[in-house]
């Protein structure tokens, strides 16, 4: 068998799994383990799967959520099996406390969500979080909210934005306002004063895009 031939019967084989992966989430709204993909494929063993997987990972279609035997994600929907509305796959990294700082969420995501692509102007590199709390409600973000965040290192003043807090290892959902070496940092509460700090131990970790709100203790749709 030549070298072409043999690279064309991976690249076939790698296909069948991202139909298997997306044929299987639409019948059971879950994605498959290792296994079921090779008894459903017949194919010879996990390892074969898992190896499959990686190169897909690669490829960008797909992420593998830590160890997790249903930690597959597809990324990028194969032609003819996309969903009816085009969505984008987003990490949901745990909560932000709008009223109090907490400690910087993991860095491996909590679980995903799914957003129609629409709804949002730019997706690369997006994550959401689960605000605590109530001192952005005059924003309209209340406890119980999820923010889409975009990455950025940098904000216009008067932006809302996800902020690293070096000196206390804490993150703080808030307005941003530069005021020579400091940085006010600004609740949308009409009880609650802003604070100030030093603008060296100011990070800024991304700017809010979006917000889904969570009405009458519903529970967003997170995918484990």
């Amino acid at each position: 068998m030549t070298r072409r031939r043999r690279s064309r019967i991976r690249r076939n084989l790698r296909q069948e799994i991202l139909h298997f992966i997306a044929r299987w989430y639409q019948q059971e709204r879950t994605y498959p383990t290792v296994r079921e993909i090779q008894r459903g494929l017949k194919i010879s063993s996990p390892s074969v799967v898992d190896y499959h997987l990686r190169q897909l990972e690669k490829e960008g279609l797909i992420v593998r959520v830590g160890r997790r035997s249903r930690g597959i994600r597809l990324r990028q929907w194969p032609d003819g099996l996309a969903p009816v509305e085009d969505m984008i796959l987003i990490p949901f990294m745990g909560s932000i406390a709008a009223g109090e700082p907490i400690p910087h969420p993991d860095a491996e995501p909590h679980a995903w969500i799914r957003i129609p692509r629409p709804w949002l102007a730019h997706g690369n590199g997006l994550f959401a979080l689960q605000v605590r709390g109530n001192s952005m409600i005059d924003a309209l973000i209340g406890d119980g909210d999820l923010i889409i965040v975009q990455p950025t290192p940098e904000v216009r003043d008067g932006e809302m934005a996800v902020i690293w807090l070096t000196d206390r290892h804490e993150t703080a959902l808030k307005y941003v306002y530069r005021e020579g070496d400091r940085v006010r940092l600004q609740s949308a509460h009409p009880i609650m004063s802003p604070f100030d700090v030093p603008a060296e131990v100011v990070q800024i970790q991304g700017k809010v895009v979006q917000v889904l709100r969570s009405l009458n203790g519903i529970p967003l749709p997170l995918e484990k």
